[in-house]
C-alpha cells in the first residue's frame, strides 16, 4: 500500500488535526429542502494543505531517493447546503542519488499532478459523487489493519483511479461503499472496473469485507480491520488477487498484521509482518517480512515519523533493507 504525500497526511498520528480531513458525513441543516443550494460564498470554501520533506533508502540500490515523498499539497473543500466536493493538487520534487535512475524509473525533476478533483451530493445516508480522479470505494478500507508508517501491505493497487463514480457513507456503526472506475485518463485505453465493500464501525473495533473486479479478468477479496485496547491498536489485512487470462494464471494470496503503542501523547511505536504467496500455474513463491516504525507528534500542525523493513524471504532474491523517514508541515 503506497502511501503519498496525502496519504501520509491522513495516516499521520496527527490526524485529527490533518489539513486533508475531508468532510464527506452527512451533516445536512437544511432537511426540509434537500435541493436547495445558496449562491455562492467564499465562506462554503476551506483550504488547507501541507509541506513534506522526506525520501526512501535501500540497501539493493545503496542509494537514497523521494519517490514523491517531497512537495506541497494544496487542497479545496467546498460544501453548499448538499452539494460538497474537493480539489487537491500535489507540486512535488523528485530526487534520487542513483546515477542509473534505477530508484526512479522516470529519473529525477519536478512534477506537478491533480491528486483528486470530485464534485458530490449528500444523500443523508452518503456521499454520492463523480470524480475526474478520486480513491475508489475500496481504498478506503484496504489498508484498514496498517498501524505503521509507510510499508504495510494490502490488497491491490490503491492508487488515484479516473473516471469515478462513487457512493461512500456509514450510518448506525455499518459503513459501506461502492464504485466504478477507469485505471487510466484514456477512456479507450483504460482497464475498467468495480468495487465496494461493506463494514461495522464501533468505537473499539472496525472490520470491512471488501471485493473489486476489472474487465481484464483481475479480482480481489479482501477482509481488513483494527481493535483499540487501550493504548495498543491491532490490525490485520486479508486478500486474495486472481488474475485469469490467456497468457497468465496467477493468484496472489496474503496478510499483513500489525500493532501499534501510544508510548505518549506524542510517540507512537508501531511493528508489522508481512506474508504473501504468489501462485503462478504450478510454481508457488513466498515472500514476507517484517517492518518496525515511530510516529511522533512535534507541534499541534507538525509530525515526522520513520518506518524500516526488512525482507525475510525475497522468493529466492537477496534479502534487502528498506528505510522511509518523512516530516510534515500542515496549514
Amino acid at each position: 500500500m503506497k502511501k503519498t504525500l496525502l496519504a501520509l497526511a491522513i495516516a499521520s498520528i496527527s490526524a485529527s488535526a490533518s489539513a486533508f480531513a475531508v468532510d464527506t458525513s452527512s451533516q445536512n441543516s437544511r432537511n426540509e429542502d434537500m435541493f436547495a443550494f445558496d449562491p455562492m460564498h467564499k465562506d462554503q470554501f476551506s483550504v488547507s494543505g501541507s509541506v513534506g520533506v522526506g525520501g526512501y533508502y535501500d540497501t539493493g540500490s545503496k542509494a537514497f531517493y523521494d519517490d514523491w515523498a517531497t512537495g506541497l499539497t494544496l487542497a479545496v473543500n467546498y460544501r453548499n447546503n448538499r452539494i460538497v466536493g474537493y480539489f487537491e493538487t500535489d507540486l512535488m520534487l523528485n530526487y534520487t542519488t542513483d546515477s542509473e535512475t534505477k530508484s526512479i524509473p522516470n529519473g529525477s525533476g519536478p512534477a506537478t499532478d491533480v491528486d483528486k478533483a470530485w464534485l458530490g451530493f449528500d444523500t443523508g445516508f452518503g456521499i454520492a459523487s463523480f470524480g475526474w480522479e478520486n480513491d475508489t470505494a475500496l481504498d478506503a478500507i484496504d489498508g484498514a489493519g496498517d498501524n505503521t508508517y509507510e510499508f504495510g501491505a494490502s490488497a491491490g493497487d490503491a492508487s488515484d483511479a479516473f473516471n469515478v463514480v462513487k457512493f461512500q457513507g456509514a450510518t448506525s456503526g455499518f459503513a459501506y461503499g461502492v464504485s466504478y472506475f477507469e485505471t487510466g485518463d484514456d477512456h479507450v485505453k483504460a482497464d475498467k472496473g468495480v468495487n465496494g465493500y461493506v463494514g461495522i464501525e464501533q468505537e473499539i473495533f472496525n472490520v470491512y469485507a471488501g471485493y473489486e473486479t476489472r474487465d481484464s479478468d483481475y479480482d480481489v477479496y479482501t477482509v481488513t480491520g483494527n481493535v483499540k485496547l487501550g493504548e495498543l491498536k491491532l490490525g490485520a489485512n486479508f486478500w486474495i488477487e486472481e488474475t485469469d487470462t490467456k497468457l497468465l494464471d496467477k493468484t496472489n494470496t496474503g496478510y499483513y498484521v500489525s500493532a501499534g503503542y501510544a508510548v505518549s501523547e506524542d510517540l507512537t511505536l508501531a511493528a508489522g509482518y508481512a506474508g504473501n504467496t504468489e501462485e503462478i500455474g504450478k510454481t508457488d513463491t513466498d515472500y514476507s517480512y517484517v517492518n518496525v516504525a515511530a510516529m511522533y507528534t512535534l507541534a499541534k500542525n507538525m509530525d515526522m515519523g520513520i518506518d524500516v523493513r526488512q525482507d525475510l524471504d525475497a522468493g529466492g532474491a537477496d534479502e534487502e533493507t528498506y528505510v522511509f523517514a518523512a516530516g510534515y508541515y500542515y496549514f
